[in-house]
């Protein structure tokens, strides 16, 4: 993506010419044991993870986690039936359920792993119902945008728009949405040849600052959540693809406090770094800290088309602002030339 490649290549220019590498002798700390298990309804959507916990390093992509030799690993329904996870060789971390496994609403599970040096357990969870969604709408607003000028990006006033749908969970209990958003996007060019290809389309992965959660609050009326926000510099169309997660109203409040961490700026009004506890804990010792967490959920798509000329003629009253139109001699990739090879299955006419 243009716009993209452009933020990456003034935020390195300015990492190389205004920081020296400076390397520190740090003290080495003890690691912890960390269990990352979630549980969806079928096995293709469970995992648990075993490892040791590694320290952070500015400018690490993959942490150096340590593989824990586990024994026995299983998700014990409370009926007593047990589903166990198998490690495969090519599989790394990652302890999978049984093929053709499926885990039922309104169930309780409960997660045991058994390593060579300890037994652990997590609470009882109940598996969620799956939740339902209607009344998409996105509503539109003046916000600062960056564009493409010639080059450059220019920050100046503009409109972005929240995409909004209204989800329902049928419990009535108050539960937690966990949501991950990604969408494609139609940019134009002009052209010289008859037969340009002057439409391009670009993947944007990332539109949603930090980790996207919301609580259904009380009752089971439909929550008017936020599924992305989109910036409006283009008469383009959009198309958004999200997974909403169902969880419990205790795993959200975990998922919360790890959002709180990761959107840390180092301020002094920001709370100091602090170990998660979750609900996982050592038979022989629950003080033992460990950590990471058990998370039983449903999992629900949604995806929409998105017309961005519709919002801009609906909101004649913002002060739209829109990355100016390339201009090339065969196809877009001149331009973009991050744009996808192909044309989008819900692009097609």
């Amino acid at each position: 993506m243009r716009k993209t490649a452009l933020f990456l290549f003034i935020f390195s220019f300015a990492l190389a010419s205004c920081v020296d590498e400076i390397y520190l002798e740090v003290p080495s700390e003890k690691s912890n044991l960390v269990i990352d298990a979630w549980l969806g309804p079928t096995s293709s959507q469970s995992y648990v993870r075993v490892y040791r916990s590694a320290p952070f390093l500015s400018g690490s992509i993959a942490p150096n986690y340590v593989k824990v030799p586990v024994t026995r690993m299983y998700v014990e329904v409370e009926s007593g039936e047990k589903v166990y996870f198998r490690n495969s060789p090519d599989s790394a971390l990652y302890y999978r359920p049984e093929t053709e496994r499926h885990f039922e609403s309104g169930k309780r599970y409960r997660l045991n792993v058994v390593t060579d040096e300890d037994e652990y357990q997590s609470d009882w969870s109940l598996m969620p119902e799956p939740s339902f969604f209607d009344g998409f709408e996105a509503v539109a607003k003046e916000k600062p945008v960056y564009v493409i000028s010639g080059s450059t990006l220019v920050l100046v006033n503009g409109a972005s728009a929240d995409l909004n749908v209204n989800i329902t969970n049928p419990s009535g209990e108050e539960v937690g949405y966990l949501i991950n958003t990604t969408g494609v996007s139609e940019v134009f060019t002009t052209g010289d040849a008859e037969n340009c290809v002057c439409n391009c389309y670009m993947d944007e992965p990332l539109l949603f600052s930090g980790m996207n959660l919301e609580s259904s609050g009380s009752g089971n009326s439909p929550k008017p959540v936020t599924l992305a926000e989109l910036d409006v510099t283009s008469l383009g169309r959009f198309h958004i693809w999200s997974t909403i997660k169902t969880i419990s109203q205790a795993n959200l409040e975990y998922l919360q406090l790890i959002n709180k961490q990761q959107r840390n700026t180092g301020s002094i009004f920001d709370p100091a770094p602090f170990k998660i506890k979750g609900n996982i804990k050592s038979v022989s010792n629950p003080e033992k800290e460990v950590l990471g967490n058990f998370m039983v959920f449903q999992e629900n798509a949604f995806n929409q088309m998105v017309y961005r000329s519709a919002i801009y003629q609906q909101n004649p009253a913002l002060p739209f602002a829109f990355d100016a139109t390339g201009h090339v001699k065969f196809n877009c990739k001149e331009y973009y030339p991050y744009s996808l090879p192909y044309t989008p299955e819900p692009f097609l006419p």
